[in-house]
């Protein structure tokens, strides 16, 4: 239900109580109320708002009274009753004034956690960027912050991050907020999240896990990004283990995808292929060793580098995984089947 929608609904109540007919006319110029049906289906009914459209007082028209509701600056609504006078004029400021009364009811931060979770149209998502004037053409990085603790001091040191215009915060949970940060701000998304998450465990002393959404999307679309940076959240922490802390959406596209899958194929797949032996991939450092490997592209090194061990102990290690299962992840071909069996088996605990 829309904005239009909850007040045709309050005005059907009014009329009740009202002797004359209401009008209601929308920003695009179309007769969203009437009551007159008659009226309703004459097209001249529709000139009063082209003729009158930038008028900030009462005026009349045709035997009928008129007012403008402006939001920011652009004409939101026009409502008219029939008659003219002190007692119609009376009455369409009365019923104005109700109706202004209605559209100020949800908050700028009330609009943001609807626009995220997709409970808005697009006129009202349009009404809400003029009210509280965001530019429409700005595109925004959705970025998830979530903790084990409240994230009242953690909501707050966002503010000693980034600059004051480049960023909105919206509260979740006790412990879950989003931060919507500009792409202009979010080139270096990495850089960013890094910094938040260091800034915020540094200073407020609690862990945090962060999503982020794949792209920076306007208004319209963000609801998107808030979607593809819950997944990320929600997947990275359980199929990697909360190694490490930051997940991206782009890096668990795959295991949505696999996700669709009906958990009846997903438990074929498993038992073809590891004959019902999924133990070994409920083991800790099994887990955080391929998880690292994975994640530093096959590379020796680097992965030996990253889990602080020597090079011939991850060799060990991978050689171990390799005899376990049946699977060398040195081989990539191998290595993409280890992914997706490590995969399911998160999924399904």
């Amino acid at each position: 239900m829309n904005i239009y929608d909850n007040i045709r609904k309050v005005v059907k109540d009014y009329q009740k109580y009202v002797t004359e007919p209401i009008f209601l006319i929308d920003k695009d110029g179309k007769l969203i109320y009437s009551g007159d049906e008659s009226l309703s289906k004459k097209e001249g009914i529709f000139a009063v708002n082209r003729e009158f459209i930038e008028r900030r007082d009462v005026y009349e028209w045709q035997g009928m009274t008129f007012y403008n509701i402006f939001v920011s600056g652009w004409r939101f609504l026009t409502v008219g009753i029939r008659g003219t006078g002190d007692k119609a004029k009376n009455m369409v400021m009365l019923l104005s004034m109700s109706f202004e009364h209605l559209s100020n009811q949800v908050s700028k931060e009330d609009f943001l956690l609807k626009l995220l979770i997709g409970d808005l149209d697009r006129d009202e998502i349009e009404y809400y960027i003029e009210k509280y004037k965001f530019e429409e053409k700005d595109l925004y990085r959705v970025i998830i912050i979530e903790s084990h603790d409240a994230i009242d001091d953690a909501f707050k040191i966002v503010g000693h991050i980034f600059e004051k215009n480049s960023y909105q915060t919206v509260i979740l949970s006790s412990n879950k907020f989003a931060v919507l940060l500009l792409e202009s701000v979010s080139a270096d998304i990495d850089k960013a999240t890094k910094t938040l998450k260091d800034t915020i465990e540094s200073e407020v002393y609690i862990k945090i896990d962060i999503g982020v959404s794949n792209k920076a999307y306007n208004f319209t679309d963000i609801s998107k990004g808030y979607r593809e940076a819950s997944i990320a959240l929600k997947l990275g922490k359980k199929i990697d283990n909360n190694e490490r802390g930051i997940y991206f959406y782009r890096s668990y596209a795959l295991e949505e995808l696999l996700l669709e899958l009906p958990e009846d194929v997903i438990k074929r797949f498993l038992e073809a292929l590891t004959d019902g032996e999924l133990d070994y991939f409920n083991d800790d450092e099994l887990v955080s060793t391929l998880n690292a490997f994975f994640r530093n592209s096959l590379n020796l090194s680097e992965t030996s580098r990253d889990l602080y061990i020597h090079r011939n102990t991850l060799v060990y290690r991978l050689d171990k995984i390799h005899k376990l299962t049946g699977f060398d992840p040195k081989q990539f071909n191998d290595a993409v089947m280890l992914k997706v069996i490590m995969t399911f088996v998160k999924l399904l605990t």
